[in-house]
């Protein structure tokens, strides 16, 4: 009865687990898991066959060795013949790819002292030697060759035993496969996704960190269907978690947590980076693999990284910082030190880092913040303690409890003045402090309340506005318009309508919490006058100017400035219409695109972001009048990742989008 009773249990939990279907729409409804928002920090390892030359010009992805002398790199070529002979070919380095002295047991104390929460090592590259014994390798393997060893077996099984998250790293596309580019289907049928599926089967990953995903569009790769199977199917946890890099549109819009590369600007604090988690990758030098050309300058110390790290996770974010051992296994000591002393500042301060949220509410110029899960105890990350008393402005302590600096016993009185803090500094606790790149000062707070969620539904050129976690506890300010929320702002009770295009704004508020965010919200009541005209491009460009002097091969009424799904590489929009300025004074335009794109008011230049380019973003600014202005935003897609973003910001409210009933197809 009771193996019944079990068994009827284990069904009944199957039974109720979510299934997700093989589209971006179920895909991306599943939640990031909540280890990886806690983790933050993670341990990438870059090793290969790359590492045995180990060698890039400076500033340069070594592990990129193999495109070089294909694409006719001259620096690498001129090495390879130099070191190697000129008709040596890549593939004999897995004859030279010994690894006599990896340990993985050893790397993996030293991950565990580097206070890594999670390590992902590259199954496979993009010049497709794998360091497990896959059957789809044609023995292009490190168990097939010298190394003799399932390098990302014995891995795994060692940083599990240490308590921390293991998965691997797997590039979709190869430089030299005899399938890719040539038939792509066959490629990803036979070869590819078996030899994923695969990997994940036998090791059973915490996360995958897709890579090279840019050649081809999701559908191509087939990326929908191989995660439908990782979620539902798999033997991999339940909890298991992926990247956003799963085909060149998908960056930043689906699959799992957002990543960006040597780029953590780009991890900005909005809800879809909130939602989703976000991870900065890079290494500890230029190079993700061991490049032996790198001297002491290229390599950033670990003060530098912790500061770095601070700034990440105080944004939301993970760093997957990279590590590139020698052919021989061995991890430098450069690396490796530093990781040591990341792990030492860790194991004083791990309590701001690990389990923290962004402190979306309070901000203080230079200084950064994290939130403890239950928001009552505010992190704030000091460099130097210059002045006898510390203001930080935006921030309000509560209770009684003084502020305790981590790792000194000392407690710190301090008093709210209006809006600001001000912590009393005695010489005492400064010379009693140890060096550190980063103080953290252990503030008690108010929590603060959760956004209202608000739903707009629009019928017949009526808007209804209704809460729909309205709590009776609470009081919700709200304003139309562009008027600040204030003490005299008009409190909500029930759902209202509103007749004409505008602005919604609201708070919430509750004497024994710090107020919300103010959440802004465009009430698109359109007329048959808004929109805009959306010219449609195909073709390969360098430019903006290429793309315009071309004809267009669709035209359309749009009411933003998004891409259209169906629109994958070698693409164009130009959208024109008219912008409606209602409060004089300076405004702000920014796009952020890859590749290039450029924003005109009437025939000024504003926004200049063309080229060929990643993702990036550029501003301009421009003084406006009452009435309204020509706009024209022109984008040019070629190849690998596509985004368009067009954001704007002017008298009394900061950086959003530019509402639907501002844009018009004519001047009148």
């Amino acid at each position: 009865m009771k193996r019944f009773f079990v068994l009827f249990f284990i069904l009944l939990l199957m039974g109720n687990a979510q299934v997700y279907e093989a589209k971006w729409e179920s895909i991306d409804s599943r939640p990031t898991p909540q280890w990886f928002k806690d983790a933050k920090f993670g341990i990438f390892i870059h090793w290969g066959l790359y590492s045995v030359p180990a060698w890039g010009p400076k500033g340069s992805y070594a592990e990129w060795y193999l495109n070089g002398l294909l694409n006719g790199d001259t620096a690498r070529l001129q090495y390879h013949e130099e070191n190697y002979g000129k008709d040596f070919p890549y593939k004999d380095f897995i004859k030279l790819f010994n690894p006599i002295s990896y340990d993985p047991n050893k790397w993996a104390d030293l991950f565990q002292k580097a206070g890594a929460k999670y390590v992902v090592l590259t199954s496979k590259h993009h010049d497709g030697f794998c360091l497990w014994p896959s059957d789809h390798s044609r023995g292009y393997n490190s168990f097939d060759g010298k190394a003799n060893r399932d390098l990302l077996g014995d891995l795994n099984q060692a940083v599990k035993k240490k308590g921390i998250r293991s998965g691997f790293y797997y590039s979709l596309y190869e430089w030299e496969h005899p399938d890719y580019p040539e038939n792509v289907p066959l490629y990803v049928d036979n070869y590819m996704l078996p030899q994923l599926k695969d990997a994940v089967q036998r090791y059973e990953p915490d996360i995958i960190f897709s890579d090279g995903e840019w050649d081809r569009n999701s559908a191509e790769w087939k990326s929908e269907e191989f995660l439908a199977w990782l979620y539902n199917n798999s033997n991999a946890p339940k909890d298991v978690v992926v990247n956003d890099r799963w085909g060149g549109e998908t960056r930043f819009k689906h699959g799992g947590y957002f990543s960006t590369e040597y780029d953590p600007n780009s991890g900005f604090m909005n809800e879809e980076f909130f939602k989703r988690g976000w991870e900065e990758c890079r290494g500890i030098g230029k190079s993700f693999g061991y490049n032996q050309n790198e001297t002491l300058e290229d390599y950033n110390t670990s003060e530098e990284l912790i500061r770095l790290l601070v700034d990440i996770i105080s944004r939301g974010g993970n760093l997957l910082l990279n590590v590139g051992p020698k052919s021989d296994g061995t991890i430098p000591d450069i690396m490796s030190h530093c990781l040591i002393e990341i792990g030492e500042w860790l194991e004083i301060n791990g309590g701001s880092i690990y389990g923290t949220t962004p402190n979306r509410i309070m901000q203080s110029d230079s200084i950064k913040f994290t939130l403890s899960k239950d928001r009552k105890t505010l992190f704030a990350f000091v460099e130097k303690f210059q002045e006898k008393t510390l203001k930080i402005r935006g921030v309000n302590a509560s209770g009684e409890k003084r502020i305790q600096c981590l790792g000194s016993k000392k407690k710190l009185k301090w008093k709210n003045k209006g809006p600001d803090l001000f912590i009393k500094i005695p010489n005492s606790f400064i010379n009693g402090l140890k060096p550190s790149p980063v103080y953290v000062l252990k503030i008690p707070v108010l929590p603060y309340l959760n956004d209202p969620e608000v739903q707009v539904s629009i019928k017949e050129e009526v808007a209804e506005i209704s809460i729909t976690d309205y709590n009776p506890m609470n009081t919700y300010l709200f304003e139309i318009g562009d008027t600040i929320i204030n003490d005299f702002s008009r409190r909500y009770k029930k759902p209202f309508k509103i007749t004409k295009p505008t602005m919604f704004h609201m708070q919430v508020l509750n004497k024994n919490y710090l107020p919300s965010n103010i959440i802004t919200l465009p009430i698109n009541i359109l007329q048959k006058e808004n929109g805009l005209v959306r010219e449609t491009y195909i073709g390969q460009w360098d430019n903006c100017s290429q793309m315009v002097n071309e004809n267009h091969t669709e035209e359309s009424i749009v009411y933003d400035f998004t891409i259209d799904a169906n629109n994958k590489d070698n693409f164009g929009y130009v959208f024109s219409g008219y912008l409606e300025i209602n409060d004089p004074g300076m405004y702000e335009f920014q796009i952020t695109s890859d590749d290039g794109s450029r924003l005109f008011i009437n025939t000024d230049l504003i926004v200049d972001n063309d080229g060929l380019h990643g993702r990036q973003s550029k501003e301009g600014t421009i003084n406006l009048k009452n009435t309204r202005y020509k706009i024209v935003v022109e984008y040019f897609e070629r190849g690998g990742q596509e985004t368009l973003d067009v954001k704007w910001r002017g008298p009394g409210f900061e950086w959003r989008e530019i509402p639907a009933f501002k844009l018009f197809q004519k001047s009148d």
